[in-house]
């Protein structure tokens, strides 16, 4: 089984601003009494750095994925010939309720299971989408939530909006399986496909689906040919250590 491996980690986990600061707290009294060395601060300062790019990838890919897609939706009158009023008042009063919880650092990781999660973004999907969208569940052992899970449903998202916008698709089907810290979901359409090789990838694929994963640990893999569809597969990774203390706890 793989282990995740978060992005340049440490003893305060994975990479983010709030922990590449935090780490300066964690020095001994007696270092943090005198000013940091040369090799020290220019340590310091790198994770800052690389802790802000990581930020702001995320905010990007975050602003991507919903304000974007929604602002979108209600210019284009819903991509329908008689604009429905209550559904764009629909859509605009959700995209002001997540930028609320954005702005309030409220529920950035999602509320509820990573099932939960997955079947309320895709009956969201099924709302604006014009194709069917189906859910399959295998074994979920629940050993993948929190963050990990949060940037898999995000991820999921983003597919789901590719496979609206780009597809022209019947049908999308989404299966999802977690066993011992390893989370898979797979996004597959009948679409009209693409070559990943010479097709130029937009901020959706490179930032949300194939950045985010790989910040956060996972891996994407995107399978096209023209004319046969799409497939998307998103694996999360939790680390070993992690799955123990849930094993030990429930059997406590």
């Amino acid at each position: 089984m793989s282990r995740r491996v978060p992005l340049r980690s440490s003893p305060h986990g994975p990479l983010t601003l709030r922990n590449a600061v935090g780490s300066l707290t964690a020095l001994p009294a007696r270092r943090r009494a005198h000013a940091p060395s040369a090799p020290d601060r220019a340590r310091i300062a790198a994770a800052v750095a690389e802790a802000l790019d990581a930020e702001r990838a995320r905010t990007r890919a975050w602003l991507h994925d919903t304000l974007l897609q929604q602002l979108e939706f209600i210019a284009a009158g819903g991509y329908a010939d008689v604009p429905d009023a209550a559904d764009l008042m629909r859509v605009a009063a959700g995209a002001a309720t997540e930028l609320r919880a954005y702005v309030e650092d409220a529920g950035r990781d999602g509320g509820g299971s990573l099932v939960e999660r997955l079947r309320s973004i895709i009956a969201d999907e099924q709302l604006e989408a014009a194709h069917e969208i189906r859910l399959v569940f295998g074994e979920i052992d629940g050993t993948v939530e929190g963050p990990e899970g949060a940037d898999l449903v995000a991820a999921t998202r983003e597919a789901l909006t590719n496979v609206r916008k780009h597809a022209r698709a019947t049908q999308a089907v989404v299966s999802c399986h977690v066993v011992m810290g390893v989370a898979t979901v797979v996004v597959r359409d009948d679409g009209i496909g693409f070559d990943p090789r010479t097709a130029r990838r937009g901020s959706g694929l490179r930032e949300s689906i194939v950045g985010r994963m790989a910040r956060s640990g996972g891996v994407a893999i995107i399978d096209s040919k023209p004319g046969e569809g799409t497939c998307i597969t998103l694996k999360a990774h939790v680390p070993l250590p992690w799955i123990v203390d849930q094993t030990e706890a429930k059997a406590a």
